[in-house]
């Protein structure tokens, strides 16, 4: 996945995890919804000045925010777990399962 991309989906899980629109998110960076809507997509990405607003709005540091590392590819994501899994012991096993479940139920 392109840096664009990525930190597009970064932008909009932090919106959505502070229950933002994208109207919200817009106003307190100074963009236009359109414009966000575009970052969030991955078709244009944010300037400098805007990448600092950004933290401002969210209380994070650059660095926290600029951490796109976990953000893949659903495919990859799911390679990198089969991986996991493969190398856990048994009761590991066992008890991410009971996770999984917790969280999806």
């Amino acid at each position: 996945m392109e840096l664009k991309k990525k930190f597009g989906k970064r932008i909009q899980e932090l919106r959505l995890k502070n229950n933002w629109k994208q109207s919200e998110l817009a106003e307190k960076v100074g963009i236009a919804s359109k414009t966000q809507s575009c970052i969030e997509t991955g078709k244009n990405f944010p300037s400098a000045e805007l990448i600092e607003k950004y933290a401002k709005a969210f209380n994070l540091k650059l660095s926290d925010l600029l951490n796109i590392s976990h953000i893949e590819d659903t495919s990859i994501l799911l390679k990198e777990i089969f991986e996991i899994l493969n190398n856990a012991k048994d009761d590991d096993i066992k008890l991410i399962y009971k996770i999984i479940k917790g969280i999806i139920n």
